[in-house]
């Protein structure tokens, strides 16, 4: 039994014995599997294996340089190490380095150096190699990686090349197979008695005997009669291993290289993505503000346009905010985190060379636009987030309409359990609201929230089919009926069947505030940016928050957050002072921003952002500055 499972892929110049190195390791000819599929669906289908203390490493073997490209981000999810193969009798090979950076842009970050074909070479020239081999890796991710010599001819170094691998596996963090189940095909073929096999390597989630699926981008429905992962049937398998599926009810015809086979109903394919995008240092000159390449995504390539958000050109060893754009007709199955990489293509002077790669930030992106600073400072946003502030977010980009919990799995990729455990925290802060099915951020729910108060207290009442089509159009039914509830608990509005009418004023409306609300209000006044919740507050704790409403009504305390309220005065002084920090310096630090403040984190981060909420400042990363 196998109690870890870890894919190994080969880069190296072409004809530096990456294959036979395979071979040598695991006794297995990857060539040979090319003729050896046809006879059934036990062959490894040219992927080797080996198996080390209890593991089994699925090697990935691409001997030729434009295989190596396709294949190398094909396997890019799941690869957990690399060995780089470095010929002993010539040494670093330009598309060594063109290898050794694709590496990097997909993300791989632990391997071996294998130095082969040392038989050819004597020990003084060895030893001259593998310090030329030491210093040109400087600086990469293999910089500290172990250099071994080894011979596939005699068998020198297999046994000490062996032992690094089970090392460098020793210091593999376990596998999540949470998420999107997604698993880009790398081949299809039909089988006798079988019928239609697509093999991949498991990007994301799980996949089960029995399953449902679905093949995109053309929506391709079939069922999952069996599983095999590195040549042994298995009732299901996760992200990161090579699989084996054999489908019922799809034709072979019906798929190709480059279709990912999905769930039903989880995700969709997107044309617009934005990004995060390394212009690799080889690169002769800036990459411009759009430029067409060939993206290379899974098993996916297909011609597209990079757009530069932040910046009119990159220069060469730079990172940008990049926009993909990829044809309706050839859309990407992608999810945030997801690599990728760019080559030249058409007329550029780098065609057909890597020109860089990067990360996936968001899917089903708006179409950013030259003009629009806000969807700039929305992508930095995304970019700098984490956790449930990406999830909050993504919310947050729905705007008014809202968007439900299954769209967020199928537009970040996390599992229900998680997205839902998230946005619980969301909810109890006061950063989301709950519509029924649908998720609204708090900021653009009380901009919608305000502008039907002002509606109802302007005409008295008015009916609510009328009062809705004067709010948003992209609002739906569910969040209206939310907003006229909140505004109902508030005390602000009353609604009576299909009319809503404006809160009868009472005491405060006559002439003042009840003799509690003028208590709190002196309070709230000395208590100024670190007040107790209400709940901490002496007396009936109905009466306390009703008093606390009458106040956020009258305009003297404001709602920070759910069970925060900081006395209006405060509030304002807080922002003067904010201002003029920002003015002066540009940006501002946790540091600063509690000295500002004078307060605890249990104040200083809702007022931070409650002041983000405001559109008084922007968080980049760990500070915030000035929005324009």
């Amino acid at each position: 039994m196998h109690t870890q499972r870890i894919v190994l892929g080969t880069a190296g110049h072409i004809d530096h014995g990456k294959t036979a190195l395979v071979r040598a390791l695991t006794g297995i000819d990857t060539d040979r599997l090319k003729v050896e599929k046809e006879r059934g669906i036990t062959t490894e289908l040219g992927f080797a294996h080996l198996d080390l203390d209890g593991r089994r490493f699925g090697f990935v073997d691409v001997p030729g340089h434009e295989r190596f490209i396709k294949s190398m981000v094909a396997g890019a999810g799941g690869i957990d190490l690399v060995v780089l193969a470095i010929a002993a009798d010539e040494g670093i090979m330009p598309q060594t380095r063109e290898h050794l950076d694709i590496c990097e842009l997909l993300g791989v970050r632990r391997g071996v150096v294998a130095l082969t074909k040392c038989d050819l070479v004597d020990d003084e020239w060895l030893a001259l190699v593998t310090e030329e081999v030491r210093s040109g890796l400087a600086g990469s991710f293999l910089s500290n990686a172990p250099i071994v010599p080894v011979s596939a001819r005699t068998g020198a170094g297999l046994d000490a090349l062996r032992g690094e691998l089970a090392r460098a596996a020793e210091a593999l963090p376990a596998r999540s197979a949470d998420g999107v189940f997604r698993l880009p095909l790398d081949r299809v073929f039909t089988i006798r008695g079988f019928g239609t096999v697509a093999t991949g390597t498991v990007l994301s989630g799980t996949v089960r005997a029995g399953d449902a699926v679905i093949a995109h981008p053309r929506a391709v429905s079939g069922k999952v009669r069996g599983l095999q992962v590195h040549g042994e049937k298995v009732s299901q398998a996760a992200a990161g291993v090579r699989c084996a599926v054999n489908l019922s009810g799809v034709a072979r015809e019906q798929l190709v290289r480059g279709d990912w086979l999905v769930h039903p109903g989880t995700i969709e394919p997107s044309h617009l993505i934005d990004a995060r995008f390394r212009y690799l240092t080889t690169s002769r000159a800036p990459l411009g503000r759009r430029s067409r390449v060939l993206l290379h995504h899974g098993t996916t390539q297909v011609l597209a346009t990079v757009v530069l958000v932040d910046a009119d050109r990159l220069e060469p060893g730079a990172e940008g905010l990049v926009q993909i754009r990829v044809d309706a007709t050839t859309p990407l199955t992608a999810l945030p985190g997801d690599r990728f990489i760019a080559r030249g293509f058409e007329i550029q002077e780098h065609y057909g060379t890597t020109i860089g790669g990067g990360e996936v930030l968001r899917v089903h992106a708006p179409k950013v636009r030259r003009s629009s600073d806000r969807a700039r400072e929305a992508l930095r946003a995304i970019a700098a987030a984490e956790g449930s502030d990406r999830i909050a977010l993504e919310i947050r980009s729905a705007d008014v309409a809202g968007i439900a919990t299954g769209d967020l799995v199928g537009r970040l990729g996390l599992s229900a359990e998680r997205i839902a455990a998230a946005v619980d925290e969301l909810v109890a802060a006061g950063d989301v609201v709950r519509a029924g099915d649908l998720l609204c951020h708090a900021e653009p729910f009380a901009r919608v929230e305000a502008r039907a108060r002002a509606l109802v207290d302007e005409r008295g009442e008015l009916p609510r089919e009328e009062l809705r089509a004067r709010l948003p159009r992209s609002l739906p039914q569910r969040v209206f009926d939310e907003v006229i509830a909140a505004l109902v608990r508030r005390g602000a509005v009353e609604a009576a069947g299909d009319t809503v009418k404006a809160a009868r004023r009472g005491r405060a409306a006559a002439g003042g505030l009840s003799p509690l609300a003028r208590d709190l209000r002196e309070r709230f006044r000395q208590w100024g940016v670190t007040p107790p919740r209400p709940k901490e507050i002496a007396g009936d704790p109905r009466a306390v928050k009703a008093a606390i409403d009458e106040l956020v009504r009258a305009g003297d305390v404001v709602r920070v957050k759910m069970d925060l309220y900081v006395a209006a005065d405060a509030i304002r002084d807080l922002e003067r002072k904010l201002v003029a920090h920002l003015d002066a310096h540009g940006q501002i630090t946790p540091a600063e921003w509690k000295a500002i403040t004078g307060a605890s984190r249990k104040y200083s981060i809702p007022l931070a952002e409650y002041f983000d909420q405001q559109r008084v400042t922007l968080r980049v990363g760990d500070v915030r500055t000035r929005r324009g």
